[in-house]
């Protein structure tokens, strides 16, 4: 199984055949609650839970887990426990109960469960809690189904108007990248240039294929570097309407447009494409986001330390290319589907932070 980042919940398991008295040993009961005790990263603590709330016992929890079974729920409502455990969590408290063994955080877990202390109120108290972050949780994840759907829309409406892009079914024109624009160039390390990283938000904003999603930027984690980087680096400055694809590692032909004004710069693990002003920059980024693409990619990347694309193979891309009032049309249904997504997201925000101050409130 594999615990989510966020609002802890079972979202995908593997399926296995095992013997008869493991799954007697190890199956799970609902309201169980399931604590990670090996795993984590140097961001993400070990100690994440999952509260079970399946009845049957075809689920049994591997050897990176454990599970707390509460003795008598008629005075502890285990659903409560659980969202304590959560909370716990989030404000760090499973950090000291952590150690380091072959590169794999672990829960020291008799130390955790003997000392972890938790606010006990009365049995409808602990019920009414839950049930309140119940329903903030679900909206929460109704919310998010929401905006997962509006993608899954756009990705029907591309494949509606232009077909399969691995086939080619409406025998498109086929051009290639560097056809389409006027420069394809890559960053580089600022470590080589011996430029230094700075807090200063006016110097030069510093994307890496970090920031570089399927389909958008991602700036919940922003670099800065010192502006003589750009007088360094300065054929990889980046302009309102560049192309961003990444070229190295495990996020290959990840692609995103920078629709921004700020002063920034790229990293050598990430490719800037400056198109042609007639390019529908929305048209191309999903295309290159496609299926098609990711052949594209696989057949070309040079697997030595890190998969890795060059530029030349970046320009050599065959884009499908349909004409340009119909690649206009898509994108102009986009942008009201992201006006939508915009409105969710919103959303989202709004129900995350009611959701985390309820926590705050009942658990702090």
């Amino acid at each position: 199984m594999i615990l989510s980042k966020n609002y802890q919940e079972i979202h995908r398991c593997s399926t296995r055949i095992i013997a008869a008295k493991k799954v007697r040993e190890k199956s799970l009961k609902y309201g169980d609650i399931i604590i990670e005790k090996s795993g984590g990263s140097p961001t993400q603590p070990v100690g994440r839970v999952v509260f079970f709330e399946k009845e049957d016992k075809k689920y049994l929890f591997n050897n990176f887990t454990s599970v707390l079974r509460l003795k008598d729920s008629k005075i502890n409502f285990p659903k409560y426990v659980f969202y304590h455990l959560f909370a716990n969590y989030k404000n760090g408290s499973t950090i000291k109960y952590q150690n380091k063994t072959t590169g794999i955080l672990n829960l020291k877990l008799d130390r955790f469960i003997n000392e972890t202390e938790l606010l006990l109120p009365s049995l409808e108290t602990q019920k009414q809690i839950a049930k309140t972050l119940d329903t903030t949780a679900g909206l929460l994840t109704m919310r998010k189904q929401q905006l997962a759907e509006l993608d899954e829309l756009i990705k029907s409406i591309f494949y509606n108007m232009f077909g399969d892009p691995v086939t080619n079914e409406k025998e498109w024109d086929i051009k290639q990248l560097r056809v389409l624009s006027i420069l394809i160039t890559k960053g580089s390390s600022p470590t080589w240039q011996g430029v230094n990283y700075t807090d200063d938000k006016s110097q030069v904003l510093f994307i890496t294929s970090e920031n570089v999603r399927e389909g958008y930027l991602d700036f919940s984690k922003r670099k800065y570097l010192e502006k003589k980087f750009n007088e360094i680096q300065n054929r990889s400055i980046l302009k309102y309407g560049d192309l961003l694809v990444n070229i190295v590692g495990a996020s290959i032909g990840r692609a995103a447009v920078f629709y921004s004004d700020e002063v920034a710069n790229i990293n050598q693990a990430v490719a800037l494409v400056r198109c042609n002003k007639e390019v529908c920059l929305t048209y191309l980024c999903y295309y290159l986001n496609s299926p098609k693409a990711l052949q594209m990619y696989n057949e070309m990347q040079v697997d030595v330390a890190r998969a890795n694309l060059s530029l030349k193979n970046i320009g050599d891309l065959a884009i499908i290319y349909p004409p340009i009032p119909l690649q206009n049309q898509f994108a102009e249904i986009v942008a009201r589907i992201e006006a939508q997504k915009a409105l969710v997201k919103k959303a989202i925000d709004e129900t995350q932070y009611l959701f985390d101050s309820l926590i705050s409130q009942y658990f702090e």
